[in-house]
């Protein structure tokens, strides 16, 4: 057999160099190869192995409706406050409700004792959790104190920050994007029952109903 022609190329220098330079630019590729298929597995084992600790925190808004009317004693009227899903901003979903019922004795009569006021957040259809332990759908007050009334409308919603295990990011947020909860109509009822001193007649008071809607969007940053 001839190998002159091989023989040849092996002592040309110019196609010595081509052939090193070659096999160097080959041996790199296969370097970053292996490094990039050992890294991919590791990953890959990481999320079949459900190794993942991911940090929830929550962006907060927040809007606010409020009312201010006059009741007379004894009387008790419904106040309804609509919530659509154009009010809330993109990518938030409604986390709770909290309802404030506010009033002072205005009455100007000395010794007039405060009149005493009862709330209620009604329940309507609005997607909410009704009757979980944070909700607070009742309240009243005899000494002009504020009542504070909460409906928690997300399930588990709190706004604190927490730490979860996951496969991946779409994993983790999965409970927290669901749409629908806290839209609809948020239905106040307020009585009022005055207090009159001796000889005075106190007939009426004014009543201030407050609604803050806080609405929340998540973010998942693994740890």
């Amino acid at each position: 057999m001839d190998f002159s022609t091989v023989f040849e190329l092996v002592d040309d220098d110019r196609s010595n160099r081509l052939t090193a330079l070659t096999l160097t630019v080959t041996l790199l590729l296969l370097a970053f190869t292996t490094f990039d298929l050992a890294k991919l597995n590791n990953e890959v084992r990481g999320l079949v192995e459900g190794e993942n600790t991911w940090e929830l925190s929550f962006d907060l808004e927040s809007m606010t409706y409020t009312e201010t009317t006059i009741l007379a004693d004894g009387e008790q009227r419904q106040f309804d406050f609509e919530i659509e899903p154009g009010q809330i901003s993109d990518g938030y979903r409604v986390g709770e409700i909290l309802v404030t019922i506010s009033y002072t004795e205005t009455s100007g009569i000395p010794f007039d004792p405060p009149d005493s006021v009862y709330a209620n957040i009604i329940q309507t259809s609005m997607e909410a959790q009704w009757s979980d332990e944070n909700t607070t759908l009742s309240g009243s007050s005899n000494d002009a104190s504020d009542i504070t009334l909460k409906l928690l409308t997300y399930p588990d919603f709190d706004g604190q920050a927490q730490n979860i295990t996951a496969l991946n990011e779409y994993q983790a947020l999965q409970d927290w994007v669901m749409d629908g909860f806290g839209i609809g109509t948020c239905s106040v009822s307020v009585e009022l029952q005055t207090q009159s001193a001796p000889f005075t007649n106190d007939g009426d008071e004014e009543i201030t109903i407050n609604v803050e809607v806080i609405s929340f969007k998540v973010n998942a940053n693994r740890v």
